[in-house]
């Protein structure tokens, strides 16, 4: 798996991107480096920033609090920046280029930073029982491997999303598995 840092980087109102978002004020937005890129930041050297560096970034950094900076703008436009650039990605929806996104991440970066896009997926979309469901996958695993520092906070987000999931909005397929999660959320502690 690989590691990952979240660069949160400060633009002007005025930048090409500033002006898009119709930015009011200077602003900050997350973006997400790993492999080669996170080598060269961490050597000082310049990382060129694309599209889906920002993409990972806003779902991975979207509840992160750096010393410093107003991460409210960046949590406001996550939609609207997703939304943007959903056919460059070939995604139909924004549910869609979370949950591709998200594998991705769990591929590559592992279930903490796949469950931190799902969350923010929760908040972004808080109507997809979908994201939701995958949500409750990646949390219900990261607390049977004990890596939730919060476990009473992780096991209460848990139960609470798993109470918000509308199972006809789900494919029938998943109903099982959505019922074994259930019983195993209601067994821990």
């Amino acid at each position: 798996m690989s590691n990952y840092s979240i660069i949160w980087k400060h633009l002007s109102k005025d930048s090409e991107i500033g002006a898009r978002l119709k930015a009011k004020n200077d602003f900050s937005l997350p973006y997400f480096v790993d492999g080669v890129d996170k080598e060269l930041f961490e050597n000082q050297k310049p990382v060129d920033l694309h599209a889906i560096h920002l993409l990972k970034g806003l779902l991975v950094g979207y509840f992160d609090k750096p010393p410093a900076v107003d991460t409210t703008f960046a949590q406001q436009m996550t939609k609207t920046i997703i939304e943007e650039h959903l056919e460059m990605f070939g995604a139909a929806t924004a549910e869609d280029f979370i949950l591709d996104l998200s594998y991705h991440l769990r591929d590559n970066n592992g279930q903490e930073a796949s469950l931190q896009a799902l969350m923010a997926g929760t908040e972004v979309l808080p109507n997809s029982s979908t994201i939701k469901y995958d949500c409750c996958l990646d949390l219900l695993n990261c607390l049977d491997d004990n890596v939730i520092e919060e476990r009473a906070a992780g096991i209460q987000k848990l139960h609470q999303l798993l109470t918000e999931i509308k199972t006809t909005e789900l494919h029938p397929d998943l109903l099982g598995d959505l019922k074994v999660m259930k019983e195993e959320a209601r067994g821990m502690v």
